[in-house]
Parts: structure tokens; sequence; C-alpha cells
């Protein structure tokens, strides 16, 4: 999947995050740690979720990388 077909996924993630974490009735450092463990998945998932294609063979790569 391309990136600007996952960055809509990526929002969802992040609104779901943010609004859970919105009804806490905790620390504030224990939002923080858990907003930034969730937002590294997020992330994580996100970027993990591009399709890189080049042309060539393994070792020796030619044209653009998209």
């Amino acid at each position: 999947m391309s990136l600007t077909d996952g960055k809509p996924i990526l929002i969802q993630d992040l609104l779901e995050m943010f609004e859970t974490e919105s009804n806490a009735n905790e620390k504030p450092e224990d939002s923080r740690q858990r907003l930034a463990e969730k937002m590294a998945e997020a992330i994580d998932k996100f970027v993990r979720s591009g399709l890189v294609t080049t042309t060539g063979t393994a070792t020796n790569q030619t044209g653009n990388i998209t």
C-alpha cells in the first residue's frame, strides 16, 4: 500500500488514541507514556505499510525508488 493510502489509517489510529486518553483519569505522566507508546506503534504501522519498488537487482539498483 502506498503511504498516501495509509494516511487515513494513521489518522484514525491517532484519533482513537487521543479519544481513549481524553477519558483517562490517571496521572498525566502515565497518560503521556501511553500516548508516546501508542504513537510509536501507529507511526511504525504507517511506515511499514509503504511499498518500495525499484528496478534492477538486489545488488545493482537502477532508476528511482518510489
